[in-house]
């Protein structure tokens, strides 16, 4: 597809430098969701290792498998939806039994000059089916090492209590050349238990929960906006902001998410004695 059907733009990167954003015209992001929807309703499904962009999987579920084990590595892999390339897509298809005119058709469309655009709704899914056999490749790479794989987009994880762990790079590096990928060196780590240990934001060393800076946060918001329903006033942070952020919590600690989702259930309490006390 060409360029011209996107609008092109930049957004900065947390760890410096910028991530190109291609977004499709309207008419085209409204083709490329009907066809999501079509490869969707043909039950086309990402490898088991995969969490993200999945239903029913997230940074929690992917967090969740690498809990208090001695040795995390984590490998990120550099510019992962510009990589996959129109024939990987065309080849991804093809192995799903997807009809070949059919799939060269999305191919073409859920493409740009060759790749896949980040910024397109069907790039996470297509990015996930594209990758299943490398992911497969990977699993079987763990194994050989007595060592747990799972992946978030572009983020690898592997975990294992063997302190040699680390030596498992240069393999995972040629597969995924192999595969057409490259390595983000300057992401790629290596936690042992005796540090912080981070999947996806979440802390797991013993058991997966947010870090005390992101709980104590959240904490201090949901005070905040107690405080300032008893004072008379709107709470400074949207409620159902803070519910979706407990909610997330809970998804990964319900012990620590139970506690703010209390909290808000108070806030919304004190909201609504207030507004009938004011209607008598």
């Amino acid at each position: 597809m060409d360029r011209s059907r996107y609008r092109v733009y930049r957004i900065p990167k947390a760890r410096g430098g910028f991530r190109e954003i291609m977004a499709p015209d309207p008419e085209l992001k409204s083709q490329q969701r009907r066809i999501l929807a079509w490869l969707m309703a043909r039950r086309i499904r990402p490898s088991k290792y995969a969490h993200g962009f999945v239903k029913r999987r997230s940074t929690a579920t992917h967090a969740r498998l690498h809990t208090g084990r001695k040795v995390i590595v984590r490998i990120d892999i550099k510019d992962f939806f510009p990589s996959i390339t129109e024939r990987q897509v065309l080849a991804a298809l093809l192995k799903e039994k997807v009809p070949r005119d059919v799939a060269q058709r999305i191919a073409d469309v859920c493409t740009v000059e060759g790749r896949t655009p980040q910024g397109a709704p069907t790039s996470p899914f297509l990015s996930n089916v594209v990758f299943k056999r490398a992911d497969y490749r990977l699993a079987g790479l763990a194994r050989k090492w007595k060592a747990t794989y799972s992946r978030y987009a572009d983020d690898l994880i592997f975990s294992s209590d063997s302190p040699k762990l680390n030596h498992i790079y240069h393999a995972v590096r040629a597969i995924l050349e192999d595969e057409g990928y490259r390595i983000n060196e300057k992401k790629f780590q290596v936690c042992r238990s005796g540090n912080r240990q981070l999947v996806t934001g979440v802390v797991v060393n013993t058991k997966a929960s947010l870090s005390r800076t992101a709980r104590r946060i959240l904490r201090a918001a949901i005070h905040n906006a107690r405080e300032a329903v008893i004072a008379g006033n709107d709470p400074p942070v949207s409620l159902r902001v803070l519910e979706g952020k407990a909610a997330y919590l809970s998804g990964i600690n319900r012990e620590h998410g139970s506690i703010a989702l209390r909290g808000l259930k108070e806030v919304r309490s004190l909201i609504t004695m207030r507004r009938r006390l004011l209607a008598q």
